[in-house]
């Protein structure tokens, strides 16, 4: 046997372990990526290699290693051996980066909750022998069978004033980008604004973000306003999560109007009129009572009581008033005739 060769064969194998011992290069990938079961996730990654390895490589191979980064060591699972085109433990994963530019990222399919552990990428190039597994930096993919709770800001809305634009965000975590949640909004008007997209984040992971816009009307007042983020799963049904916050809005008083007695009310008896109106804040809302054709208020408060005799009958109204304003109640007549008053409204 000729020394060459052997030395040759030396020489490369002095290669691989180096390549495989040496820490100057590095994988961009996630510390961490929550999944959900079910579905698949997601792994952005790209990877530092030798300028010179991949001016012209003949093939370029990746793989990824599961529990450990030693490719031999069989405590590991060899989940994807690019080489080979074998997959392990999985139904499917797929390599979307183009290897030969750095690019790894790299998608799983129907992740299980035996699939959470830490996950080592690892490069093969060929004809230089170029070997060298990311040991420093490995993903941990964690799964779950509920998804991650929504963000939705501001989360504790501060009161609004009527007519004022109202904005909120709720964003999604989308570990499967390929199907990523859907997200709807409940007790919004309808005339809201809504666009939603998909996002990347600063770590190239994604979330589903969902923004809505619109004009606050009293009629919103301390209405709860839910975000939902419906998830796509290979289970028997999608898994939802939800979150929500009220939106309170201030405004002038609204609605006001005056009760009056249901019953016939005789004359020598009393007569009470009740105002309703709709404020924030009602804590402090004031009412005053008044009879056209008389400059001076008839009295305060929610209610008037007062006697009928003759000099009852007239057109009577009441102001409910708060710190943004007041409103005017519509009029009503009592009429005294006989034993008896009619009260009419107009």
């Amino acid at each position: 046997m000729s020394v060459f060769p052997f030395m040759v064969c030396l020489f490369f194998l002095y290669q691989l372990l180096l390549a495989s011992s040496n820490g100057a290069y590095y994988a961009q990938l996630p510390e961490r990526i929550m999944a959900l079961s079910g579905s698949c996730v997601q792994i952005p990654c790209t990877f530092d290699a030798p300028e010179d390895k991949l001016k012209n490589p003949e093939s370029t191979f990746g793989f990824w290693i599961k529990t450990g980064y030693n490719f031999n060591n069989p405590t590991n699972l060899v989940v994807f051996n690019g080489s080979a085109n074998i997959i392990k433990g999985f139904s499917l994963i797929e390599i979307l980066g183009n290897l030969s530019q750095r690019e790894c990222t790299t998608v799983f399919y129907d992740v299980m909750k035996n699939h959470s552990d830490n996950y080592y990428f690892r490069m093969e190039i060929y004809p230089v022998f170029w070997i060298y597994t990311y040991k420093d930096n490995p993903v941990n993919i964690s799964v779950s069978d509920s998804p991650q709770p929504l963000i939705l800001k501001p989360n504790d809305l501060k009161e609004v004033m009527e007519k004022t634009t109202v904005n909120l965000n709720c964003s999604a975590e989308a570990p499967c980008p390929k199907h990523p949640p859907t997200i709807s909004w409940s007790n919004i008007p309808e005339s809201a604004n809504i666009t939603t997209q998909l996002q990347e984040k600063p770590d190239k992971t994604h979330l589903m973000f969902s923004h809505v816009t619109f004009e606050a009307s009293y009629m919103d007042h301390k209405k709860n306003i839910s975000c939902t983020a419906t998830y796509p799963r290979k289970t028997s049904e999608d898994s939802t999560v939800e979150t929500t916050v009220m939106l309170r809005v201030l405004f002038p008083p609204k609605e006001t109007h005056i009760i009056d007695p249901s019953a016939s009310v005789s004359v020598g008896t009393n007569v009470t009129l009740t105002c309703k109106s709709k404020a924030s804040p009602s804590n402090n809302m004031t009412f005053s009572w008044h009879k056209r054709g008389e400059d001076s208020q008839l009295d305060l408060g929610e209610q008037l009581t007062f006697p009928v005799n003759k000099r009852s009958g007239g057109w009577y109204f009441c102001i409910a008033k708060n710190k943004h304003g007041f409103q005017k109640s519509n009029e009503i007549q009592l009429i005294v005739g006989g034993e008896f008053i009619s009260i009419y409204r107009y």
